[in-house]
């Protein structure tokens, strides 16, 4: 157990941070449609009559000309849009790229209601699964066995107590063990699956659980180990602002390292609120965040962090 700890203190020891992130224009404007771009799709559940527009909504995206993987986390979605009006044969061409960049398992796209999009085309729909789950490859199976193990492990040492509470004393040591193997395990899976921006994120639930729990109870893991490639991939485009600028806040109000917040996204309850609103409110300009006075309702919003 100690071995754990001190790969952890030691890599938290380590910490650098780099000069103020300021996006460009570009990557500001991007954000902003695909803002645009979410919601219409997220409301054309609601409301099929918005299809032709959220499929436009993405188009327009596509026309920025940014770099491909900027895109990738797009693709399924406009695939989905796609699909839902018929255009099988492009939808494919779109989930063929999410598939190859990652983006997208074989099994999610076998999703009941992925398949529904294709109720009037089931060969096509059967014959990409086929050739999905035929293109996963041994490596690909062996990472989501090990990141289903780990979300196994997460589970059981946080539901041991309520299974035997005759233990209750054990229950105390067990999570912070396991929380230790966990960070251990993930930064070596970081190293072995370059080929994923997050080797979790081939389960989506073992990367939500995961993060929610290690992220909030270990800010200096992230602030050591992504936070310096999400600040890269921001400068590209390929990072959600809003998303990197909460959990940013988050983790260095919680680690003890900022004692006010930094970008206005996150601020402890009211307890972290930074005096300095100019400043702040710069600082959201530059990455292309409303001002304070303008912040949108946080509700609906999903965020790794709480």
């Amino acid at each position: 157990m100690r071995k754990f700890f001190l790969f952890i203190f030691i890599s938290c020891s380590m910490l650098t941070y780099s000069q103020e992130i300021v996006l460009s224009e570009q990557v500001k404007d991007y954000w902003r449609k695909f803002d645009i771009a979410n919601n219409h799709w997220r409301g054309v559940y609601h409301n099929p009559n918005l299809l032709s527009v959220a499929i436009q909504s993405f188009e327009e995206i596509f026309a920025m000309n940014l770099p491909e993987d900027v895109y990738a986390g797009n693709y399924v979605n406009y695939a989905d849009l796609l699909a839902q009006a018929d255009n099988y044969d492009k939808a494919v061409q779109y989930y063929d790229k999410a598939f190859n960049l990652k983006k997208m398992q074989a099994k999610e796209f076998g999703y009941g209601y992925r398949k529904d999009y294709f109720s009037n085309d089931t060969l096509l729909f059967n014959k990409k699964l086929q050739e999905y789950n035929e293109r996963t490859t041994i490596n690909d199976i062996e990472l989501l066995i090990t990141v289903k193990e780990m979300l196994a492990m997460d589970q059981f040492a946080r539901n041991y107590e309520k299974k035997f509470p005759q233990h209750k004393n054990c229950s105390k040591n067990i999570i912070p063990y396991v929380d230790s193997i966990t960070m251990v395990r993930w930064v070596e899976l970081i190293k072995k699956h370059p080929e994923y921006s997050d080797p979790l994120s081939i389960d989506k639930e073992a990367a939500f659980v995961i993060g929610r729990h290690i992220f909030t109870a270990y800010p200096e893991f992230w602030l050591t180990n992504f936070e310096p490639k999400q600040r890269e991939n921001l400068i590209k485009g390929n990072g959600n602002p809003q998303s990197y600028a909460r959990t940013y806040d988050r983790c260095m109000i919680t680690s003890g390292k900022a004692k006010y917040s930094y970008y206005g996204e996150w601020d402890n309850d009211g307890k972290a609120v930074n005096p300095d609103k100019e400043l702040v409110n710069k600082r959201r300009e530059n990455l292309g965040l409303p001002h304070l006075t303008d912040k949108q309702s946080e509700n609906g919003k999903v965020f790794i962090t709480y």
